[in-house]
């Protein structure tokens, strides 16, 4: 199917049966109205979509069309230290410290299985073993070791996992998601998600013919970068082969984040979109006082 159709049927697969104004639908898909009313006539046309007293659902043909493009793994990054939220991570990794009685990676972990999404690989480096905690709530995660996070950049996790990556959401653990839509159950091409700003200091990137381009520090007229990305099965073979060869071949390859392979050094071999979320979707916590203005569990010293 097409990119129109696939937006369409996906998200009345996801969105469930319901009575829908063509503009309202265009809108949310971010599509014309023309564009949406040529794709629903093709899905109609072809079985996979239904309109019954004005309510337009997916049928049973519609889902069987989008097995191709359910995501069915994830790989997630949880290797580092988190230096900047000590004293809350002198005993535990940043992903498992607590927001308001809430672990920051269950966030993540509840988004992913709520899609359906339970193979799902961890890569642990420091306090390991604290980890083995999830399996109490989550006992059919994957746990795989970097012990040598203390020395490199996250780019040594990605090759701890390497033969995880394939088809795959890739994602960072230290993101506290507030909106669980930002996990989608089905996906059309590579893709990260960001949130527009007029300005970032932060990691950001623009969007040239579609794709994502001038990723670096600080930008104007932007999208910030958040660690959750999708790769489809061409580009996760693409990724392992280009992470195995800067990380084992370039000068300083171990120092280098994972994203800046695909974004940056190997940017050719790619064409990432951007999925566009709200800020308020995914909370980053950078440091202590942040964690702490979240939670006042968290005392600040004077």
């Amino acid at each position: 199917m097409d990119r129109y159709e696939f937006e369409v049927l996906s998200y009345l697969a996801e969105h469930g049966p319901c009575v829908y104004r063509v503009r309202t639908l265009a809108d949310a898909i971010t599509i014309s109205a023309s564009a949406l009313e040529t794709a629903l006539a093709a899905l109609r046309a072809d079985g996979q979509v239904t309109c019954l007293n004005g309510t337009l659902s997916a049928t049973e043909a519609g889902l069987e069309a989008l097995e191709p493009y359910r995501v069915r793994r994830a790989v997630i990054m949880a290797a580092g230290f988190g230096s900047r939220m000590m004293p809350a991570t002198a005993d535990r990794p940043k992903p498992l410290v607590t927001v308001n009685g809430v672990r920051i990676l269950d966030t993540l972990l509840d988004a992913l299985i709520a899609v359906g999404i339970r193979d799902i690989t961890v890569v642990r480096g420091y306090r390991k073993e604290r980890f083995d905690d999830l399996l109490v709530k989550y006992p059919f995660l994957r746990f795989v070791d970097n012990d040598v996070f203390e020395q490199t950049n996250n780019i040594s996790s990605a090759m701890a996992a390497l033969d995880r990556i394939d088809d795959c959401y890739l994602c960072e653990a230290d993101l506290y998601i507030s909106n669980p839509r930002v996990i989608r159950k089905y996906q059309y091409c590579s893709n990260i998600l960001g949130s527009h700003s007029l300005e970032s200091d932060d990691w950001s990137f623009h969007i040239v013919d579609g794709h994502i381009c001038d990723y670096g520090k600080g930008n104007q007229y932007c999208y910030t970068y958040y660690g959750i990305s999708y790769w489809t099965k061409e580009d996760s073979a693409r990724l392992r082969e280009d992470f195995a060869q800067v990380y084992r071949e370039e000068p300083n390859g171990t120092d280098y984040f994972w994203e800046l392979i695909p974004l940056v050094l190997r940017r050719e071999h790619y064409a990432v979109e951007v999925r566009v979320c709200e800020k308020s979707d995914i909370i980053e916590i950078d440091n202590y006082r942040e964690l702490a203005e979240l939670d006042p569990s968290y005392p600040l010293s004077d």
